[in-house]
């Protein structure tokens, strides 16, 4: 008999520590494929544990149904056995294949919209053949509020209201799973007792011991990166839910009957609010539209800038080359102009050489001619002598 493959989906309101559960949960064993969305300093420097297949999914799924991850209305009544969700879910299966191709037995995927969405994968984590078990990240609700408010354009109204709505949905869908909470400052604080308690819940031995991991958990967790800690509580009636759901789930076995009247609750004020409720939805995603135009704007201007300075490092670059190249110009007419000496100098040795040569030539000339003239003497005087020598031997 094959053993059991067990999926972990991690369930969680964006900014509640689901990406250092994530990676936690990776350490101990559990596959998280590859193809990652990267870290961003500004939000999550040691990742977010997503991977990007999943999320591009879960972001046209939304899309379809009118819907975004900033939109806290519920679904659309029906979605579950809709056409629009059916013409998704094998693509979602071949994802998942493809995603843990391997033969891993343990894996965990993890994005905020899974809360959202969870009918739909779980519908395609059995499909694929994997168990679906749930781990439910909670944190304080004003500390997400007061997080996801710093990152993105939200009012802190607004922040309550996904917050009720991510972990409404994602504590309904996941009843009738396997399940436990996870809390994050429990977390950072023992993530050893927090992790055993996790396992003993789910029915999972780590392939990895807590003991094994323990060097690179404690690197993973970094109780500084936790802002927002001193968050102030919301006020009024949204504040007030927010604070009855988070009490009810810090419990180990919540009421439901008590969470079920808090998300109730909230789906009866979206609903009598009628066209308002639409508005301040249509109102958030100008936002957020604004804010990527935004974005786009300030990371084209960021790369107009790193041009900028890629062309002046090349300019001060060239201009270095350019002193250096008349550096070595002075250099070289110095040294023709020092050549130049030398020849004008060699050249005037030369003359000097060619008139004292031609004063030679005309001594020279001078002496051969006398040689000659004596010579010529001397052939004149040789002839006398002769005649006269023979003039004697006659006689």
């Amino acid at each position: 008999m094959s053993e059991e493959r067990i999926l972990i989906l991690v369930l969680g309101m964006h900014r509640s520590g689901t990406s250092v559960l994530t990676r936690v949960l990776n350490l101990l064993g559990a596959d998280v494929g590859q193809d990652l969305l990267g870290a961003r300093q500004d939000i999550n420097a040691r990742g977010f544990w997503e991977h990007r297949e999943l999320i591009a999914i879960n972001e046209k799924l939304l899309s379809v149904l009118d819907r975004s991850w900033y939109d806290f209305r519920p679904l659309p009544s029906g979605v579950w056995t809709g056409e629009t969700i059916a013409g998704f879910q094998d693509q979602a299966v071949t994802f998942l294949n493809t995603a843990f191709a391997g033969a891993a037995t343990l894996a965990v995927i993890k994005d905020p919209r899974l809360c959202l969405l969870l009918p739909f994968w779980e519908s395609a984590a059995r499909q694929a053949g994997w168990k679906p078990v749930v781990v439910l990240a909670t944190r304080s609700p004003a500390e997400v509020g007061a997080s996801l408010c710093h990152r993105d354009p939200l009012t802190p109204s607004s922040a309550d209201l996904l917050w009720l709505r991510y972990t409404g949905d994602s504590e309904k869908y996941s009843r009738e799973l396997p399940r436990v909470c996870v809390d994050y400052a429990g977390l950072l604080a023992d993530w050893k007792t927090t992790l055993d308690r996790v396992g003993t819940a789910l029915g999972i031995s780590w392939p990895v011991s807590t003991g094994t991991a323990s060097e690179a958990v404690s690197q993973a967790i970094d109780p500084g990166l936790r802002h927002q800690q001193a968050a102030p509580e919301r006020q009024g009636k949204l504040g007030e839910l927010t604070r009855q759901a988070w009490q009810l789930l810090q419990s180990g076995d919540p009421d439901r009957q008590a969470l079920d009247a808090v998300w109730q609750t909230c789906d009866r004020l979206l609903e009598d609010g009628g066209e308002l409720t639409d508005a301040l939805a249509a109102t958030n995603r100008r936002l957020f539209t604004v804010n990527n135009e935004l974005q786009a704007l300030g990371g084209d201007h960021r790369k107009a800038l790193d041009v900028v300075a890629e062309k002046d490092e090349q300019l001060e670059k060239l201009a270095g080359e350019l002193e250096h190249a008349h550096a070595v110009i002075d250099e070289r007419d110095a040294q023709i102009a020092g050549l130049s000496r030398e020849l004008e100098y060699a050249r005037s040795v030369v003359e000097e050489r060619d008139a004292q040569l031609q004063k030679l030539a005309g001594e020279l000339e001078h002496a051969v001619a006398i040689v000659k003239e004596r010579d010529a003497q001397l052939n004149h005087t040789a002839v006398k002598i002769v005649r006269k020598l023979f003039a004697v031997d006659r006689q």
